[in-house]
């Protein structure tokens, strides 16, 4: 069974201690940055049970959904970040739950 844990990061840009766990976040794991309607690098290579970061910089909202698994990100903001950890080696694909046409592709070593 695949064990894939959704974590959302949001408002991290107010207190300290939010900023420094991000910080540690995006460190120890792979981060995919969401842009003009894209995901920036759209395939990635991530270890398993590390956190894969999305950071949205466009102004649109966005969601990340791994295709075919009941697990997604909370919809995020401008400016705002939702990691997800995947623990099973493999390969999982992932659209924006708000805009279909945005896909990528994560392979967990």
């Amino acid at each position: 069974m695949t064990l894939l844990k959704s974590t959302i990061l949001s408002g991290v840009l107010g207190a300290g201690l939010g900023v420094a766990f991000a910080a540690s976040v995006l460190a120890q794991g792979t981060s995919v940055t969401i842009e003009n309607f894209k995901f920036g690098p759209a395939s990635i290579s991530a270890a398993a049970n590390a956190p894969i970061t999305f950071i949205n910089k466009d102004g649109a909202p966005h969601q990340v959904v791994v295709t075919g698994k009941p697990f997604k990100t909370a919809v995020l903001q401008k400016g705002q970040s939702g990691a997800i950890t995947i623990a099973d080696k493999g390969s999982y694909n992932y659209i924006c739950g708000l805009h279909p046409s945005m896909t990528g592709k994560i392979e967990v070593k």
